[in-house]
């Protein structure tokens, strides 16, 4: 074994290190832009948060249907409230 072959086994080693290391920056870009998508993505986004307040919604049905209901009668109430006033108002 020559000293050119060492050097060259070097050189071998380090740019297989270089073609690791761009792969994995390449993968680490594409996994950054893919978020970049996805969070300017605002259908989905949008599907996310109903999807996520459903699923509040249902749990709370499950679990404590009064506070829904409690809820809807407030609510009820305040338009009612806010539709009476208006008319009076005028």
């Amino acid at each position: 074994m020559t000293g050119d072959d060492s050097n060259l086994s070097h050189k071998e080693r380090q740019l297989g290190e270089l073609r690791s290391d761009i792969e994995s920056t390449r993968e680490k870009l594409a996994a950054t832009l893919d978020a970049i998508e996805d969070k300017l993505n605002v259908p989905r986004q949008a599907q996310r948060l109903y999807d996520r307040g459903r699923e509040v919604f249902d749990t709370t049905m499950k679990e404590n249907p009064v506070v829904v209901y409690a809820t809807a009668g407030a609510v009820a109430l305040g338009a009612a409230s806010l539709v009476v006033w208006r008319i009076v108002r005028r």
